[in-house]
């Protein structure tokens, strides 16, 4: 079997890559009354990289309650939210949102800070 070396660049890829996720009609509106009309509702999600999840460790190390906030903040690319705006979000869309973050990003494990 023949090995092949890994450049810099092949442990970069991705890095800048975004994603399109979907957000199911029951996780944006869990009460019912989407008002989709039949259109997908997407959001466009990077991955984090370490130097920003160190940002985000720093910043919340009073407040660890920031940290899922500061995720998806950090990871929205579309639309672009203020962390106001995001404190404002429900929870079930939270976690949704986390989840996508954490699963891009390689977080497989929930790790207790």
């Amino acid at each position: 079997m023949t090995q092949l070396k890994l450049t810099p660049e092949d442990l970069l890829t991705g890095a800048d890559a975004a994603y399109d996720v979907s957000i199911p009609a029951e996780v944006l509106h869990p009460g019912g009354g989407d008002g989709s009309n039949g259109h997908e509702k997407v959001v466009q999600l990077r991955p984090l990289n370490i130097g920003t999840f160190q940002l985000i460790l720093k910043a919340a190390k009073d407040d660890p309650g920031m940290i899922p906030l500061l995720m998806i903040k950090e990871s929205l690319v579309e639309p672009q939210m203020s962390l106001p705006q995001i404190k404002k979000m429900h929870l079930g869309l939270v976690e949704f949102l986390l989840a996508h973050v954490r699963q891009i990003s390689g977080l497989t494990e929930k790790k207790t800070l």
